[in-house]
């Protein structure tokens, strides 16, 4: 599982993958990027989580130069995509209000990015065509909310240069839910601001939070 990775302060070599364009129709698509190589660079001094202060990176596995492996989810804005789960733990972003769903579906397990893009005529279609669609065991979070502006701005105002900040979600293959901030720096150089568990959505709250949009 690889959310204790990270923590904060920790640092990585990484292109984000692309974002999966196409129409803004609503529809459930197959994800359809790969992920990229996200490269352990060390740690970062301005920025520690204080387990680091005071263990070192390889109580937590972590090698220089280690690949992280990942999946990823794409962000296909005005649509939800989908991956079946397994063997790794399943990254997808950036998110700004979207909802990040698993679920069972003919035997495989699922996780979704429910796509919106700040237009409510398109996130009414993509939220409501997805509670619609839901298995029973549907359960969801939303990980921009995990994170407070005060805490992105303390992360942020602790390196230099000044990054930006991004969030991504995290389902693990346990099917368990962690929203993570991320700061990005110039060079594809990326360190992570904290990871936090968020507790899941139920099939009947998500489809209420689904159908009320607008």
């Amino acid at each position: 599982m690889i959310e204790k990775y990270f923590r904060a302060g920790i640092r990585y070599k990484w292109t984000k993958p692309r974002d999966a364009a196409g129409p803004t129709d609503g529809t459930i698509v197959e994800s359809r990027e790969t992920a990229t190589p996200m490269i352990y660079d060390g740690l970062d001094g301005q920025l520690t989580d204080p387990f680091l202060l005071q263990n070192h990176v390889s109580t937590l596995g972590l090698t220089m130069r280690m690949p992280i492996q990942y999946a990823w989810l794409d962000y296909a804005p005005g649509r939800t995509a989908r991956l079946p789960i397994g063997p790794y733990d399943v990254l997808t972003g950036y998110m700004s209000g979207c909802i990040i769903a698993h679920w069972s579906d003919k035997g495989l397990r699922y996780a979704g990015h429910v796509g919106t893009i700040d237009r409510p005529d398109v996130d009414r279609q993509v939220k409501r065509t997805f509670a619609f669609a839901m298995s029973k065991d549907t359960k969801g979070f939303d990980p921009f909310g995990a994170w407070p502006t005060n805490e992105i701005a303390a992360a942020v105002g602790k390196i230099k240069p000044m990054p930006q900040a991004k969030i991504f979600a995290l389902v693990t293959t346990r099917g368990d839910f962690y929203s993570i901030l991320m700061l990005s720096l110039p060079n594809n150089e990326w360190c992570a601001g904290g990871v936090k568990q968020v507790q899941p959505i139920n099939h009947d709250q998500l489809k209420l939070r689904m159908i009320r949009v607008g």
